[in-house]
């Protein structure tokens, strides 16, 4: 029952990253076209660039150093798994 459950997270992890992967690159092809565009790219576009600026506003120098150290902490664990 025990490798079911780590099993059953392995694949939803997998899942997890994949969305991330793709949600990723949805953003980066929006600001692709607002880069191309400017400004006659359409309001939606506009409103996601805003919110990308807003985002970057908010998270402060403790934050960055929190979510690498959280990052670099997942790789180390995941590479001493292998």
């Amino acid at each position: 029952m025990n490798n079911k459950i780590i099993n059953n997270l392995r694949n939803f992890s997998s899942l997890f990253w994949e969305l991330t992967k793709a949600g990723t690159l949805i953003v980066l092809l929006i600001v692709l076209v607002f880069l191309l565009l400017g400004d006659g790219s359409g309001p939606y576009v506009r409103s996601v660039i805003l919110n990308i600026g807003e985002l970057i506003s908010v998270i402060t120098s403790e934050a960055i150093i929190g979510i690498s150290i959280v990052i670099l902490a997942w790789f180390m664990i995941s590479k001493m798994n292998k």
